[in-house]
């Protein structure tokens, strides 16, 4: 057994060693066609995975913006379809509220009295009473009967001039 304390070979010159294992190590030489066709075929289909995933990848963002500016336009839309809702509502009940104030009974009243409109009495009611001979017949006073009078004489003017 040898010990290493005392081996003299370490402390050899290295420089002669690293010459000798130079010369063991056969040259390279470069040749014709150095890659083989399956490393072509290696490279092209990495190429082609990674152009492959770049699209898909532009694809998905192109998708994403997209979305985003359409959910942001139907969100404009959404608070345009609220806004005209709130306006009708308003609308509405204002316009209701006039209708209220305009259809007040003493305010039509006034009105009526201003064109000189009054409340019905009893003499203006015209009753009809269907029976066989279809008679129609009215408040029985004076002056309704000389109305009739006048307008069937009247009526009857006119059916003769008419040729």
């Amino acid at each position: 057994m040898q010990q290493d304390a005392y081996d003299f070979a370490l402390f050899e010159d290295r420089s002669a060693a690293s010459a000798m294992q130079r010369k063991r190590v056969p040259e390279l030489r470069a040749e014709k066609g150095g890659k083989t066709k399956s490393s072509k075929m290696k490279k092209n289909a990495v190429s082609v995975w990674i152009v492959v995933m770049v699209a898909v990848l532009i694809s998905l963002t192109i998708l994403l913006v997209q979305s985003k500016a359409t959910l942001t336009e139907l969100n404009t839309q959404v608070r345009q379809a609220q806004r005209q809702i709130t306006d009708a509502k308003s609308e509405y009940n204002y316009l209701n509220s006039e209708l209220g104030k305009r259809t007040e009974m003493s305010r039509i009243e006034d009105i009526a009295k201003q064109l000189g409109l009054m409340k019905v009495n009893d003499s203006q009611i015209t009753y009809v009473r269907l029976e066989e001979n279809s008679v129609i017949t009215g408040a029985e006073n004076e002056v309704s009967r000389l109305a009739e009078l006048f307008q069937s004489g009247l009526l009857s003017v006119m059916e003769t001039l008419d040729p």
